[in-house]
């Protein structure tokens, strides 16, 4: 069956348009004719129509590059930041030690309750990016199965990869207390921070290449609020911490430590601030497809 001549118009439309909207208004366009609508008036919408979509994709362009490099900073200061926390906070609950821990807990409470502030704090950031990851996922898949970017399918699988591979060739044979041990535990440490900061290359790069409607960026900038919220709060409940521990210790030793986490972040909680504030300065996000 030949296709009405105006169909060929469609042509003139972004290719993000066409992908998500071409094989309807194809349809749209046969159905109009078919009923006796003269193709003339139709080719005159199709063209103004055309421009409509072009002036939406500008103005939504902006925006959309405002929300994928916010989105993109925030992540970024995520996972600098919980490694950080993680490696610094995954012996507090024992803190000074296991067997003296639970007396020291009774006798001094604001240590314990900064420690448990700091693990909820963790627990909040980490929910609100995997809420965010599967709308993202989603429509990530369909521009790219629309647009035949299978490279993308490729990205989508380092971070699961990368996770199952170290986590799956985790070393059960460490010698605790052994120079063999202690190498082997930081060699093992240093590949999963290069997996991670491969996995989070990955999904930066998704956000970069690929279309997200306006619900979807709402969706992320809500779960940076969140992620950015819970550092700011597991970033003083850090310092409560160092400051209540010190505090209560007659000779609490060496703080160079807790100075350096405690800065580290402080320093990725103001740059996800920063940029989460200067992305809502602008006009709430438009959909990068009209």
């Amino acid at each position: 069956m030949t296709k009405p001549w105006p169909a060929r118009l469609l042509v003139a439309y972004p290719p993000g348009w066409r992908a998500r909207y071409g094989d309807e208004i194809d349809l749209l366009i046969s159905d109009l004719c078919e009923d006796g609508r003269r193709p003339i008036p139709i080719a005159i919408d199709l063209i103004s129509g055309a421009a409509a979509a072009w002036c939406g994709i500008r103005r939504g362009l902006a925006m959309s590059e405002r929300s994928r490099n916010a989105l993109i900073t925030v992540l970024w200061s995520w996972v600098a930041f919980a490694a950080t926390a993680a490696w610094f906070g995954h012996d507090l609950a024992i803190y000074p030690s296991r067997s003296a821990a639970p007396m020291f807990g009774r006798a001094h409470p604001v240590v314990p309750d900064a420690y448990h502030v700091l693990l909820a704090a963790g627990i909040v950031g980490v929910a609100a990016t995997a809420v965010a990851a599967v709308p993202f996922a989603i429509e990530a898949a369909r521009f790219a199965r629309a647009g035949r970017r299978y490279s993308t399918f490729a990205l989508m699988a380092i971070p699961p990869l990368v996770a199952a591979a170290w986590i799956g060739g985790l070393p059960n044979t460490i010698k605790p207390g052994s120079a063999a041990g202690t190498a082997l535990s930081l060699g093992w440490l240093l590949l999963g921070l290069a997996g991670i900061a491969g996995s989070t290359q990955a999904v930066c790069a998704i956000i970069k290449r690929s279309e997200f409607s306006a619900a979807v960026w709402r969706i992320g900038a809500v779960a940076a609020t969140a992620v950015t919220s819970a550092m700011l709060v597991a970033t003083g409940a850090t310092i409560v911490w160092g400051i209540a521990s010190r505090s209560v210790q007659p000779h609490p030793g060496d703080a160079s430590g807790w100075i350096v986490v405690t800065a580290i972040m402080a320093v990725t909680t103001g740059r996800a601030a920063i940029a989460l504030i200067g992305s809502r300065r602008e006009a709430s996000p438009e959909a990068v497809v009209a």
